[in-house]
């Protein structure tokens, strides 16, 4: 797929279920395979395109979204029946680990993450900035030992996520780390694991605009994030920029605290 252009495909939208206030799943007129972690980039006419990891790999696709802009908003308007334009799946996902696993997911970062629980012998710690944006609790619970905290205490235990893993590694082992959030919050929780001598992979958010390594706007250090990740092993980004430094939508490098 590298390198090969390709024009989206219309799909239909199957269904939609709104999760919290400000997130929603779409469940896409796509069978798989895909894989945990893997992504595609979806098109609206006259709205532009932007990528979204699977929340769900067995049988049809889907996509769980936040809204935080004019491409999500759009996104939230459509109905099950409409279509939208389809490329992927794309890049490199999560690697099984047997033994005893680790999940953290940081707000909608649960989202890649959610299909590692039926796959995996793991434990999941679900965080976010209040209880209403906590996502897939009760679906996890069915599956795995599921832990919540919450940045203003409202939901779970007022903590950090990164707070919760280094608990977590100080009385217990693991034999791999899952991590997707923020990405400040990805470079906590793998120093953490480094410190500990445990694996970790976490899945990076980059501003992907091709999906194919083309037009290196995802670069971090020497890694095109669309091809080469989204999902990498923690100790791969030791000599990047990974928890310091970002890309705008022009490829700038700005510091994470400025956004893209």
């Amino acid at each position: 797929m590298e390198g090969r252009r390709e024009k989206p495909r219309m799909v239909e939208i199957k269904k939609t279920i709104d999760e919290t206030p400000i997130h929603k799943t779409l469940t896409l007129g796509v069978d798989g395979p895909a894989e945990a972690g893997q992504y595609c980039m979806l098109w609206m006419p006259g709205v532009g395109e932007k990528p979204f990891s699977f929340s769900a790999v067995d049988g049809e696709l889907k996509v769980t979204v936040k809204k935080v802009g004019d491409f999500t908003e759009k996104l939230f308007e459509l109905r099950e029946g409409a279509e939208i334009g389809f490329r992927g799946p794309y890049g490199h996902g999560f690697k099984e680990t047997e033994g005893k696993c680790l999940i953290v997911g940081g707000g909608c970062g649960i989202a890649p993450l959610k299909p590692l629980s039926n796959i995996l012998e793991a434990e999941i710690i679900l965080s976010a900035k209040c209880g209403r944006e906590i996502l897939f609790e009760e679906t996890l619970k069915k599956r795995c030992d599921v832990a919540v905290c919450t940045d203003d205490g409202s939901q779970g235990e007022k903590a950090f996520a990164h707070q919760m893993v280094r608990k977590r590694l100080k009385d217990r082992g693991y034999a791999c780390v899952y991590a997707c959030g923020p990405e400040r919050m990805l470079k906590k929780i793998a120093d953490i694991c480094e410190d500990k001598n445990t694996a970790c992979q976490v899945s990076l958010e980059r501003y992907i605009k091709c999906g194919l390594g083309l037009c290196a706007s995802c670069m971090i250090g020497q890694h095109r994030v669309c091809v080469d990740g989204p999902v990498f092993y923690a100790n791969r980004l030791r000599e990047t920029e990974f928890g310091r430094y970002t890309r705008n939508a022009s490829s700038r490098k700005v510091m994470l605290d400025e956004g893209c």
